[in-house]
């Protein structure tokens, strides 16, 4: 197992800023009201915005890093669950394991299937 090295303050930081990019990205697109921020959307229109971000944010990672067993689950979990005390919505608090796994296992699912047909290492 590698074990990756990142507070949750730093995983919160880095979140947080892909979220107010993926915020931008849906006002643009009018999915999203123009002139809201983060703090002032309902938790509805925010967990979406978060597994987006959590998605974009993972798919950024070494393939070496996603591919293989980690700490990475425990990691998205703490920082959405820490989103709670910055966002003030009690609601990620209950965030799982099981949702972070849920959300990373189509990206394990991918790059397995690549490492296995050896197609990046061309690139």
């Amino acid at each position: 197992m590698i074990e990756i090295k990142i507070t949750i303050d730093s995983a919160l930081t880095l979140l947080l800023e892909r979220m107010n990019i993926e915020l931008k990205v849906r006002q643009r697109d009018m999915i999203v009201p123009k002139g809201l921020r983060i703090e002032n959307l309902p938790y509805k229109q925010l967990l979406p915005i978060v597994e987006a971000s959590i998605f974009d944010t993972v798919f950024l990672l070494p393939v070496e890093l996603v591919a293989q067993e980690t700490n990475l689950i425990n990691i998205i979990t703490g920082t959405v669950r820490a989103l709670s005390r910055i966002l003030h919505q009690e609601e990620f608090k209950s965030f799982s394991s099981q949702q972070a796994s849920r959300l990373i296992q189509p990206i394990v699912n991918h790059l397995q299937l690549h490492i296995e047909n050896k197609n990046f290492q061309n690139n």
